[in-house]
């Protein structure tokens, strides 16, 4: 059975291996997309499959956020899918100056998991957990990096902090970090009861 063109499209690209400032879709692919009768829908379908492959879930998420697509983001379900596939994508990307540096700077992606409207805190929480570290390249992040050792958990934290408008203090100490994340979930608890 031939793949769907959505698919085909998906397929030829990697986002894992994108350079670190550009979509992983050259313009004529996003225009092919925007072209095929319920794309769009079939994007979200994808980005929301846990059981689909990372690089796909990965692929559709970027394509939505990157793209015309309007619809999904008046739909917190799909605002949820998208964010999922981002937080995945997050975990296990090649480069993280996509998504940013904490206190630094947000990245590409990480300026596009802020403009959610639905799913940030869901998909962002459990990454306070993870221990690896950025891979940052660049002299100037690269350096910075090389000094804080940041990890995911800590960037994570960072864009948490963004998202709701919460103070963020960069420590280079690692103890520090955990000590303002354990705060920050404190926070967390009390904005999600209000």
């Amino acid at each position: 059975m031939p793949r769907s063109p959505v698919l085909a499209i998906l397929d030829r690209a990697d986002p894992f291996s994108a350079r670190t400032d550009e979509p992983p879709f050259r313009g004529r692919d996003m225009r092919a997309l925007s072209a095929i009768t319920g794309s769009e829908a079939s994007l979200v379908a994808i980005a929301r499959d846990n059981e689909a492959a990372p690089k796909r879930r990965y692929a559709a998420a970027e394509a939505l956020v990157e793209g015309t697509f309007s619809k999904w983001r008046s739909s917190a379900a799909a605002n949820r899918g998208v964010a999922q596939a981002l937080a995945m994508a997050m975990r296990n990307d090649s480069s993280h100056n996509r998504w940013g540096l904490p206190g630094e700077f947000t990245g590409r992606l990480g300026d596009h998991f802020l403009s959610l409207s639905h799913g940030v805190d869901e998909a962002l929480t459990p990454l306070l957990d993870e221990q690896a570290e950025l891979h940052i390249m660049g002299s100037e992040a690269a350096t910075l990096q090389a000094q804080a050792h940041f990890r995911i958990a800590d960037l994570a934290a960072y864009l948490l902090s963004r998202y709701h408008g919460l103070p963020w203090k960069t420590h280079i100490g690692i103890a520090q970090r955990d000590r303002a994340t354990a705060r920050l979930r404190g926070l967390l608890k009390k904005v999600s009861r209000s």
